[in-house]
């Protein structure tokens, strides 16, 4: 399915209360390849998605879809999980195994991430019984230097990929054993080098595919090539809007600023907690 098919299929379903179960549907009939080529757009959010807006939420259950779809084929059957709160987001399992999953999506209008945005402690947390926990994010969007993200997912054996390994690994894996990879952090020093943990992470994918790295920096290659195809997307939406709120009249103008601002919504809570108050 298009990127585009997907965003006006979220926009269809974002408030019905079955959204979820639609969203999953749909994507269950997806191929290998079709599930293949949208791995390389999904940690991308669309910039027309209003901020924590029901698109936006859908929009993070579709990369938990595609990550579960993605462990399925790596012969790792797997759900995304509906518990709300304190757990996992996708829970997959095999005969040796069990594991737990996070994909992450991110705005490339939003600048600065930090280690909270990933949530190594957490998904360590919520992996509770189960032996291996894995979070997937666009491989740009994580600390390029140094960071206590790695310390932490060394420290806690957390598995940090990116959707750019997971469609390197769906392209080239058929019941390759993926242990090596989920055991990453137990093999490496405690450290909060990022240069130290994808080179890792590099070399263990590789030799799981057969592939050599070269192979690997052409999926790389691709996947900027996206970004900036997508970037582009982002752009033309912010341009367009602009030039939409060139044309409104001051009225027009003040009143949408009121609304973006929640002025009135403000003044009504400050009377009601001045109500409140008893002498």
């Amino acid at each position: 399915m298009k990127r585009t098919d997907v965003i006006a299929l979220v926009f269809e379903i974002a408030r019905l209360e079955d959204a979820f179960d639609i969203l999953e549907r749909e994507f269950a009939r997806i191929t290998k390849d079709e599930l293949s080529s949208n791995l390389l757009e999904c940690g991308i959010i669309p910039e027309l998605f209003g901020h924590d807006s029901s698109e936006e939420k859908l929009w993070a259950k579709y990369c938990d879809i595609l990550l579960a779809l993605t462990f399925t084929h790596l012969s790792i059957p797997a759900e995304v999980l509906r518990a709300r709160g304190d757990s996992a987001d996708v829970f997959g399992r095999t005969r040796n195994y069990s594991i737990v999953g996070d994909a992450k999506a991110f705005r490339l209008s939003r600048s600065a991430k930090n280690q909270k945005d990933f949530k190594v402690q957490a998904l360590d947390d919520w992996r509770k019984s189960n032996t291996f926990a894995c979070l997937v994010s666009p491989l740009y969007q994580y600390p390029r230097r140094g960071s206590q993200i790695y310390e932490q997912a060394i420290g806690r054996n957390v598995t940090l990929f990116s959707y750019i390994h997971l469609k390197f690994l769906l392209d080239y894996i058929n019941g390759q054993n993926l242990d090596p990879l989920w055991r990453i952090g137990n093999g490496l020093p405690t450290s909060k080098s990022a240069q130290q943990y994808w080179e890792a992470i590099d070399k263990t994918v590789c030799q799981i595919a057969g592939k050599n790295e070269e192979t690997l920096s052409g999926y790389k290659q691709k996947a900027v090539g996206t970004v900036k195809q997508l970037g582009k997307e982002g752009i033309d939406y912010w341009e367009a809007r602009i030039a939409e709120y060139r044309k409104l009249s001051q009225k027009e103008a003040v009143a949408r600023l009121i609304k973006a601002e929640k002025v009135e919504n403000k003044i009504l809570t400050i009377k009601k907690a001045i109500d409140i108050v008893q002498p």
